[in-house]
C-alpha cells in the first residue's frame, strides 16, 4: 500500500466560525488544561463565561462539559453532548451547569436529555458517583433513557456473531443462531435512539437535545453522529462523512487504541464504532440513492480502524496524538481514501443528492446482516470488487455531467448574443423614430428620411413642416403652397383650366423676397379645358387676375409654362382656385 504525504482530513472547522448569534467558540481548553479528551476549541453558548465552564467541568465526568455538535438553522434546535453529571447518591448539582443548559433553549421550549444507557445501568452508576440530571433541578428538561446496553455486553454479542458467521456454511439452523447473538437487537436500539433525537430537533418546536452516557466517549458519539447523518445532507458525501468521523469520533475522544487494540485486554475492547458503521449501512439500504459512498468505503474505514499502516486511528484522544507528534510520524488515511483512482471505486454510481432530512425505520424486520463485515471474517482487509455495472454507470454519470456543463455554457453564450441583438435593434429603432437635425452656422437644416421630400430653408426664409403625406406649407410674406400626396395636382375648378404637375419629387427654391417656382425634371403639362386663348405675362406688365372663365397660362408647343419675371407680383386665383 503506497505511503501518502502527511495530511489531515478535509477542513471541518469552518462551521465553527459561521455560528449563529447565541453561540461562540471558546479556547478555555487550550493546552488541554480542562479536558484531555476534548479538542482545544469547542462551541458553547455565548452567555456562558470561561470561568463557568471550568466549574461545570468539575461537575461532569472526565471534565466533559456540554458542547455543541449540531445546530438546526431553521428552528434553532441544538444538539449537545457531554459526560454524566457527578451527583452520586446524594443531591449534588451545579448551578452553572443548569444555567448553561437553560441558555441552549429558545423561548419557552422545553429541552430533552437523552441518557443512552438503560435506567438500571444509570442507577448503577449512581453508586459510583455518577448518575443523571435531577428532574427537580432541571425543570425545563425532560429525561429519557435510550436503553442501550453496556459496551461489554455489546462486545459479547459481537463475539457470538463472529462465531456464527465462521461456520454458516455447515449449519442447518444458522438463522436461529444469528438471532441468538443479539447483535441486530443492539443495532435496533441504537437506531431507535437516533430516531428520537432527529424527531425532537427537526420538529416544529425545534427542541434542543443533550446526549450523554457514562463517560461521553461511548454510545453517545454513535447517537450524535448518526443524528447528524440524517439531519445534514453534507455528511452523506464522502468528504462530509470523513469530516463527521474526524469531528465526532477522533476529536471527540473516542479511545480507538483502547477499544480496538489487539494487545489490549478483552474487557477493555468495545465494538461501538463498528455498531455505528453497521447502522450507517442499514440506513444506506433504506436510502440507496442518498449516499455518495458505497459499502466498500464503509468496509475500508472499519478495517483501517483495527489494522492500518496509517496513523489516523492511533491513540485515544487529540491530546495523546499531539504529545506523540502523530502528524509528523505517520500519514493520514483520509489522503489515501481521497486519491482520485481509489475514490472512483468508493463512489455510489446511483447517488443523487437528497437535501431533505431522512426518516428511517428501526423495525427489526427491516434489518439485515452486513455480510461484508462479518461473514468474510474480521481479518479480511479488502471488500469484494465492485460489480461490472459500477464502471458502466460511473462513465454514464460522468458523461451526463459533462453534457450538462456544456449545455450550461452554450446557454450562457446564447444569452450574451441575444442581449447584443436586442441592443442593436433598439439602436436602429431609435434612429428611425427620431429625425436627425444638423445646424450649420445660423441656417438650420432639417432632413426627413423615408419617402418624404427634402426641404431646405436658407437665410431668413419661413419654416417648412413635412408630416408624412400631409400638406406642406410655407408661411410668411411669401406665397403659400400646399402639396398633397407624393405628386401634387393643381386643379382649378369651374371653367378655369386645370393644371396638372407630374413629377416624382418637385424641388422648391425660394430666393430673395419674391418667390420663384421652378419645375425640374419632366416638365409639367398644362391642360386648358376651355375655348379661351392663353395669356402671357411679361416683365413690366401688371398683374393678371383671372376671374370666372379667364385663362391664366400660355401654351407653347403643347406644354404651357407659367413664368413670373422681374418684380412682378404673384398671380392670384380667387374663388376655388389654387394660389401660386
Amino acid at each position: 500500500m503506497p505511503r501518502q504525504k502527511p495530511s489531515t482530513c478535509p477542513d471541518y472547522s469552518s462551521w465553527l466560525y459561521t455560528l449563529p448569534e447565541p453561540w461562540r467558540v471558546t479556547t478555555v481548553n487550550r493546552d488541554f488544561k480542562i479536558c484531555d479528551s476534548y479538542p482545544e476549541e469547542v462551541v458553547v453558548p455565548r452567555s456562558v463565561t470561561d470561568d463557568m465552564l471550568k466549574k461545570i467541568a468539575v461537575f461532569r465526568q472526565s471534565g466533559r462539559f456540554p458542547v455543541l455538535c449540531y445546530h438546526h438553522r431553521k428552528n434553532e434546535g441544538a444538539l449537545l453532548r457531554c459526560g454524566q453529571p457527578l451527583r452520586g447518591s446524594g443531591q449534588k448539582y451545579s448551578a452553572d451547569d443548569i444555567k448553561l443548559l437553560n441558555m441552549c433553549l429558545t423561548g419557552k421550549r422545553r429541552g430533552q436529555v437523552l441518557d443512552v444507557r438503560s435506567q438500571s445501568t444509570a442507577y448503577h452508576h449512581t453508586s459510583k458517583g455518577g448518575g443523571t440530571e435531577l428532574p427537580e433541578r432541571y425543570p425545563q428538561w425532560k429525561l429519557v433513557y435510550g436503553d442501550m446496553e453496556a459496551p461489554t455486553e455489546i462486545m459479547t454479542s459481537l463475539e457470538k456473531l463472529m462465531t456464527v458467521c465462521s461456520d454458516h456454511a455447515s449449519s442447518s439452523n444458522w438463522c436461529e443462531k444469528l438471532d441468538s447473538t443479539g447483535w441486530l437487537g443492539h443495532v435496533h436500539k441504537l437506531m431507535c435512539a437516533v430516531q428520537l433525537v432527529v424527531r425532537w430537533i427537526d420538529g416544529t418546536d425545534g427542541t434542543s437535545v443533550v446526549v450523554h452516557g457514562a463517560t461521553g466517549r461511548d454510545a453517545t458519539l454513535a447517537v450524535t453522529s448518526l443524528a447528524q447523518l440524517l439531519l445534514d445532507p453534507q455528511n452523506r458525501t464522502i468528504e462530509g462523512f470523513i469530516r463527521l468521523i474526524q469531528r465526532e469520533w477522533l476529536d471527540a475522544g473516542y479511545p480507538f487504541s483502547s477499544f480496538h487494540g489487539s494487545d489490549r485486554n478483552t474487557k477493555e475492547r468495545s465494538p461501538l464504532f463498528l455498531l455505528f458503521l453497521d447502522a450507517v449501512w442499514q440506513i444506506t439500504r433504506q436510502y440507496p440513492l442518498s449516499f455518495e459512498f458505497n459499502d466498500m468505503f464503509l468496509h475500508k474505514i472499519f478495517t483501517h480502524s483495527h489494522f492500518s499502516p496509517y496513523g489516523t486511528f492511533l491513540y485515544d484522544s487529540p491530546f495523546e496524538r499531539l504529545i506523540n507528534k502523530l502528524n509528523e510520524r505517520s500519514y493520514s488515511l483520509w489522503s489515501y481514501l481521497l486519491e482520485p483512482k481509489l475514490k472512483a471505486t468508493l463512489v455510489n454510481p446511483y447517488y443523487s443528492a437528497n437535501n431533505s432530512v431522512l426518516s428511517i425505520s428501526a423495525d427489526v424486520f427491516v434489518m439485515a446482516l452486513w455480510s461484508w463485515a462479518y461473514v468474510r471474517g474480521s481479518s479480511s482487509s479488502e471488500a469484494p470488487p465492485p460489480s461490472p455495472e459500477h464502471d458502466v454507470v460511473s462513465v454514464l454519470r460522468e458523461t451526463h455531467q459533462k453534457l450538462l456543463d456544456e449545455q450550461a455554457q452554450v446557454r450562457r453564450e446564447l444569452e450574451k448574443l441575444q442581449a447584443k441583438g436586442r441592443e442593436v435593434l433598439a439602436n436602429i429603432e431609435a434612429k428611425c423614430d427620431q429625425p436627425t437635425t444638423e445646424v450649420k452656422g445660423d441656417q438650420p437644416t432639417t432632413e426627413v428620411k423615408g419617402d418624404q421630400p427634402t426641404t431646405e430653408v436658407k437665410g431668413d426664409q419661413p419654416t417648412t413642416e413635412v408630416k408624412g403625406d400631409q400638406t406642406t406649407e410655407v408661411k410668411g410674406d411669401q406665397s403659400t403652397m400646399e402639396v398633397k400626396s407624393d405628386q401634387p395636382t393643381m386643379e382649378v375648378k369651374g371653367d378655369q383650366p386645370t393644371i396638372e404637375v407630374k413629377s416624382d419629387q418637385p424641388t422648391i427654391e425660394v430666393k430673395g423676397d419674391q418667390p420663384t417656382t421652378e419645375v425640374k425634371g419632366d416638365q409639367p403639362t398644362t391642360e386648358v379645358k376651355s375655348d379661351q386663348p392663353p395669356t402671357e405675362v411679361k416683365s413690366g406688365q401688371p398683374t393678371t387676375e383671372v376671374k370666372g372663365g379667364q385663362p391664366t397660362a400660355e401654351v407653347k408647343g403643347g406644354q404651357p409654362t407659367t413664368e413670373v419675371k422681374g418684380n412682378q407680383p404673384a398671380m392670384e386665383v380667387k374663388g376655388d382656385q389654387p394660389m401660386v
